[in-house]
């Protein structure tokens, strides 16, 4: 054995523990818990402002509405009797559009009855044409 290694249990047991620092461990130890602690604060502080964030959105989005709401309210019936005339207007037109056809033979049927009296539909009539100049 070497002399600078003591041979017995105990005496190797007393060497590693005079090798540990009480101090020192309990220094780390308060540092570790110290930043811990200060992490904790910081994302409490985070989640706070995050928190006013949230309240200052909320009121804003709140007094919006309230502004808005009430002339909402208001239009909406409006806007859907617009919807419920322009869904008129379109039955209105495909009806016309199935009585012109309807009325089709008749009108071919009155066109040819005037031509047994003697009358004749009136044609459009051409654009006058411009006036020529003579010899200049």
């Amino acid at each position: 054995m070497s002399e600078s290694t003591p041979a017995n249990p105990i005496e190797q047991l007393l060497a590693l523990v005079s090798m540990v620092d009480p101090v020192d461990l309990a220094s780390r130890a308060v540092d570790a818990s110290r930043r811990t602690t200060e992490s904790l604060i910081l994302i409490l502080e985070n989640f706070a402002s995050t928190v006013d964030n949230l309240n200052r959105t909320t009121t804003r989005i709140n007094s919006l509405l309230d502004e808005v709401e009430e002339p909402l309210r208001r239009i909406m019936p409006q806007v859907g009797n617009a919807m419920n005339a322009a869904a008129s207007l379109g039955e209105i037109a495909s009806s016309l559009g199935e009585l012109t056809k309807r009325l089709g033979p008749l009108a071919s049927m009155a066109e040819s009855a005037g031509g047994l009296f003697g009358f004749k539909p009136p044609r459009p009539q051409a654009p006058p044409s411009e006036p020529t100049a003579a010899g200049s």
